[in-house]
């Protein structure tokens, strides 16, 4: 395959880019926010909502795979992946414009019941048009280069939207009451991811989809299985999964744990983000530049040893001397940003695997899979956040938004939540990469044996194109001479037999 030929112009990538912004925004407002506006404007029981969290990937178990095996089984004018990002992006709006609605002053049951149906609701219609958008870039283009590009490119746009609630908490917060705040930021987000993926499903197309109606689905996943590069990526992501805790529980460190004379909570959960989210940033820049160079599993490596390194240190230096923690943490953050890119690129490429082992992508099914992974990460924080929420002791406010002191061992417990614990984690992450042999020179003669693959086939294909092409003009001549010579006949005044 040419390498060099292009398929995806200017405005089918702004497109992406566009839809990545909102996907990040939105997964990040429901990651940074939703937990303390349980526990500190609604009010509700951590116990809840850990049970709340752990049912949520139960659900997830479901909804995440069946998606994978609609979206292969789907074969439509429109394409198998775009109907449903259109789908998605009315649910997905429709939630992002309820799910932070304070009714504080609703009984108990009922803030219980409707912060349940609500996650439950978002975690569908995330799922709906998260899972095609990502799988649509693996059938966007032929080219591998390009295809990876545009993987790294859509993370990479993507940030910017983990960035942006940031900043309308920061202005918002200055106006609005902070019981509204986080319904303000969620509306707002609601349109622009409504925007983005709308956009997506207009100027996107399908150019290398397989299609798999014909497929049982208990086929899928013994295919899907034994994509064994695939495997070691996510099961990388999954044991790192506790690295979601460092933004998940900034709010409460911002809160309760570090002080900073003449700011208030609000700007020091600012400056956090700005801390963190700029080693993550920095990050997810420069992963790209690296695994082109030494590859992704030697990338991932290197990574996890700047996760686990320095998220101790941070810890080892204590909260309270911010000066030195905040850049040891800002270094962490490198690694989060790594392994928030790594895993899209990865899964595409481990494609090219999949169909060199079985014959088959199963790009619904692989990129499902991924989608699954993300937010199980997202609930291990979740879980673990809310499980240290307990196990530490800490005080919820008696009125809604009004914060109460916390004990010692409260306080270096959240702060493990955001440093060791992660920490610990990201070194044990680095184990299933050693494992990883889809790399180097064994790589390059998978994707050879695959092109040469490849090229026998589209010959093939061609060979039958043309040989049907010959006995179709060869029954129409046959078919000519026939009516020539009746049309001859009956000048002739003969009959037909």
């Amino acid at each position: 395959m040419d390498e060099s030929k292009k398929y995806i112009g200017k405005k089918e990538k702004f497109s992406y880019g566009f839809a990545a912004i909102g996907s990040y925004m939105i997964a990040n407002v429901i990651a940074s926010y939703l937990q303390i506006f349980l526990t500190d404007i609604l009010i509700i029981s951590p116990v809840f909502i850990l049970v709340l969290m752990v049912v949520a990937r139960f659900w997830d178990m479901a909804n995440d795979p069946v998606m994978g095996i609609v979206i292969d089984k789907t074969n439509t004018p429109k394409g198998k992946m775009r109907p449903y990002i259109k789908v998605g992006a009315f649910l997905i709006f429709g939630v992002a414009l309820l799910i932070f609605l304070p009714i504080s002053e609703a009984p108990a049951w009922l803030k219980m019941v409707f912060a349940a149906v609500m996650y439950l609701a978002f975690d569908t219609a995330y799922t709906i048009v998260d899972v095609p958008a990502m799988g649509l870039m693996s059938v966007s283009t032929p080219n591998g280069k390009e295809r990876a590009g545009l993987l790294s490119f859509y993370v990479t746009i993507g940030s910017i939207g983990t960035v942006l609630p940031i900043g309308l908490m920061a202005v918002l917060g200055s106006f609005i009451p902070e019981r509204w705040v986080y319904f303000a930021i969620a509306a707002i987000t609601g349109v622009i991811i409504f925007t983005g993926y709308t956009m997506l499903y207009r100027n996107s197309k399908e150019r290398f989809a397989m299609h798999s109606e014909k497929v049982k689905v208990k086929d899928m996943f013994k295919t899907a299985i034994k994509n064994k590069p695939m495997l070691l990526t996510l099961l990388t992501s999954m044991i790192a999964a506790p690295r979601y805790l460092i933004m998940l529980a900034a709010a409460y460190i911002a809160t309760y744990v570090i002080s900073i004379p003449g700011m208030s909570s609000e700007t020091i959960l600012l400056l956090l983000y700005v801390v963190v989210g700029g080693g993550m940033f920095a990050g997810i820049l420069l992963t790209p530049v690296i695994y082109k160079r030494i590859g992704y599993k030697r990338t991932s490596i290197i990574f996890g040893m700047v996760g686990g390194v320095f998220l101790t240190a941070t810890f080892l230096v204590g909260y309270t001397n911010y000066f030195a923690a905040l850049p040891l943490m800002c270094i962490g953050g490198l690694a989060l940003g790594a392994y928030n890119v790594l895993p899209y690129p990865m899964v595409g490429d481990s494609l090219d695997y999949l169909e060199w082992k079985t014959g088959n992508r199963m790009e619904g099914v692989c990129f499902s899979l991924n989608s699954f992974v993300t937010k199980f990460n997202n609930a291990i924080g979740a879980i673990m956040l809310s499980v240290g929420i307990i196990v530490f002791d800490f005080v919820q406010p008696e009125v809604s938004g009004v914060p109460l002191p916390q004990s010692e061992f409260t306080l270096n417990g959240l702060f493990a939540m955001v440093t060791l614990i992660p920490a610990i984690f990201f070194f044990i992450s680095i184990i299933p990469m050693a494992f990883n042999k889809y790399t180097g020179k064994e790589r390059e003669r998978i994707l050879g044996e695959l092109s040469q693959r490849r090229a026998e086939q589209a010959a093939f294909a061609a060979m039958m194109e043309e040989g049907g092409n010959a006995q179709a003009q060869y029954t129409a001549d046959e078919t000519a001479e026939e009516v020539s010579r009746a049309q001859e006949n009956q000048a002739n005044g003969h009959m037909p037999v």
